[in-house]
């Protein structure tokens, strides 16, 4: 490859920029569900209602996922607020765990947005699930800066020197100037 061929550079450019944005929004995200945690109190809510959802997926096949309503009381106010679970899978048993541990009548505790009461989350925590989008946009960050730094590294343009002589450009691996013969060293 010519060494005035700038394309790798571009491209090892344009996977640093994604790869530190993805790395900004998982850290925007971890900050938010860590905020969650110490900073939205906790209540006891009782579910009202759980259900198992079916659905299809592009291909056909059947995905499930759960909606729920939790029933609780903030500042002497009762709401009644539905919530889904945050993803639909493949798996039937997972999510009729889900609904079983969710069923109506049991109660738990939920997490309740300081500045919107209806604004609730459930099965808040430090585990990977609850950090599960930080830790994929973390890890495809870290890949993609790699392989920008990678690329980099390896076609980085040579630096061109001077010769002291008469100030011409000498190409590396060169011991004399072109121009004037003077011996060139470090090279």
């Amino acid at each position: 490859m010519a060494r005035s061929d700038r394309t790798p550079m571009f491209i090892g450019g344009f996977f640093l920029l994604i790869g530190l944005a993805m790395l900004t929004i998982a850290g925007w995200s971890g900050y938010r569900q860590h905020t969650i945690i110490k900073s939205w109190p906790e209540v006891q809510a009782e579910v009202v209602k759980s259900e198992l959802i079916d659905s299809r997926d592009d291909d056909g096949k059947t995905m499930y996922s759960t909606a729920m309503e939790f029933r609780y009381t903030v500042d002497g106010k009762e709401y009644t607020t539905p919530a889904k679970s945050g993803y639909s899978t493949s798996s039937y048993e997972e999510m009729k765990i889900q609904v079983d541990t969710y069923a109506p009548g049991t109660r738990h505790a939920i997490r309740v947005n300081p500045a919107n009461p209806r604004d609730i989350r459930y099965e808040v925590g430090y585990t990977v699930g609850f950090f599960l989008l930080s830790v994929i946009l973390g890890a495809m960050g870290v890949v993609f800066s790699g392989l920008s730094i990678v690329l980099l590294l390896v076609f980085r343009p040579e630096r061109s020197i001077s010769c002291p002589a008469c100030g011409q450009s000498v190409e590396s691996g060169q011991n004399f100037c072109p121009n004037c013969a003077a011996p060139v060293r470090g090279r």
